[in-house]
């Protein structure tokens, strides 16, 4: 077995995907992107054998400055993204995905790399004895997608009532939905913060401007903006969605606040499922409520179609005396970071770096 962290110019890294069914979230230069934005390093484990291939992308990390760490120790975590999941040429061989991800402690703990946090691909399924076999695995809760194979009538008949009633109401009212509207772009990037206020997100969330850019830059045609547009003129809804091998995954959106009643979004969802089912998509991917749990957001969601997998995520601690070592130093530190039960992963970083993986 070869099993090393290579970088996004190794050729293994493409040359894998070619291999795999994957998403824009693996691409080296979307895993480059995410690493300038997040602040770390662009890495993917790369694992190869005579009878199969594993890709796992990385973000490294430096720890949180409050922990005085060693400046040799990180951690990892998924590119943020859905789904950047590890990818295998046999995602059923449970023998092969122990060892791959046994292979990534050894070869990450050699690299200084404490823990990792890692999102899985809800409906891309792998071994799940392999996870729990490695590490821990947390189930979150439920995300939709909708199956474009579907007729145009069945895809209608499966959205929930008043979600046609309000489509319906918004054309009436002469919102206009389009793809493409890059003249509106900065005004969407306002309006996400809009609703990223609302809904009192995480820092994290509140990307910079560069950001935006850099995102159209990396991803070029594969980067879509649907925007539907108020009979006054003004952008009322919008959302980013990506798009690679049939799939369109929703990756960021937002209402304007003035706009909130009429809820603008409900025309876009339809107005996006028509659109990819047109060019031939096999899947929308609309993603889960806020953290992953079934709160108001997933059932909006859920209203667009009754189909749904459950996301989870992989946690593994790779050095576990430096694991307990920052998880002692942060309650040494911090108030808040004590023994209770928490969800939270890695746990020094809940309150070090005020807040921890998204």
């Amino acid at each position: 077995m070869n099993a090393e962290l290579i970088g996004p110019g190794d050729a293994r890294w493409s040359r894998l995907l070619r291999q795999v069914p994957h998403d824009v979230y693996h691409l080296p230069e979307y895993v480059a992107f995410a690493a300038r934005h997040e602040g770390g390093a662009p890495r993917a484990l790369y694992v190869e054998t005579a009878a199969s291939g594993f890709l796992l992308p990385l973000v490294v990390r430096e720890l949180p400055a409050g922990l005085d760490a060693p400046p040799d120790w990180y951690d990892a975590c998924s590119p943020y993204g859905f789904y950047s999941a590890p990818l295998a040429t046999d995602p059923s061989d449970t023998h092969a995905l122990i060892s791959a991800l046994t292979a990534f402690r050894d070869v990450g703990r050699d690299h200084g790399i404490v823990s990792a946090f890692i999102r899985l691909h809800p409906v891309r399924a792998m071994s799940s004895e392999a996870f729990v076999r490695t590490g821990c695995l947390h189930t979150h809760g439920r995300v939709v997608y909708v199956d474009l194979s579907r007729s145009v009538e069945e895809l209608w008949s499966q959205t929930r009532e008043n979600h046609r009633l309000g489509i319906k109401k918004l054309a009436r009212a002469g919102f206009v939905p389009s793809m493409g509207r890059w003249d509106l772009y900065g005004d969407f990037v306002r309006i996400y913060r809009q609703t990223m206020e609302r809904a009192s997100a995480a820092s994290f969330y509140f990307f910079s401007d560069t950001y935006f850019d850099d995102l159209r830059c990396t991803l070029g045609d594969r980067l879509h903006l649907c925007s539907v547009v108020s009979p006054q003129g003004e952008l009322a809804a919008g959302g980013l969605f990506c798009a690679m091998n049939g799939t369109l995954q929703y990756h960021l959106g937002g209402t304007a606040s003035a706009y909130l009643k009429q809820a603008p979004s409900k025309l876009m969802f339809d107005f996006v499922r028509g659109w990819a089912k047109e060019r031939g998509g096999t899947v929308l991917h609309l993603g889960g409520g806020l953290g992953g749990v079934e709160d108001s957001l997933f059932h909006f969601k859920a209203g667009f179609s009754p189909l749904g997998a459950v996301y989870q995520t992989f946690r593994m601690i790779l050095d576990e005396d430096r694991y307990n070592a920052l998880h002692a130093r942060c309650k040494e530190r911090y108030a808040g970071c004590g023994d209770e039960p928490t969800e939270f992963f890695p746990v020094y970083r809940r309150t070090c770096a005020g807040g921890g993986s998204p």
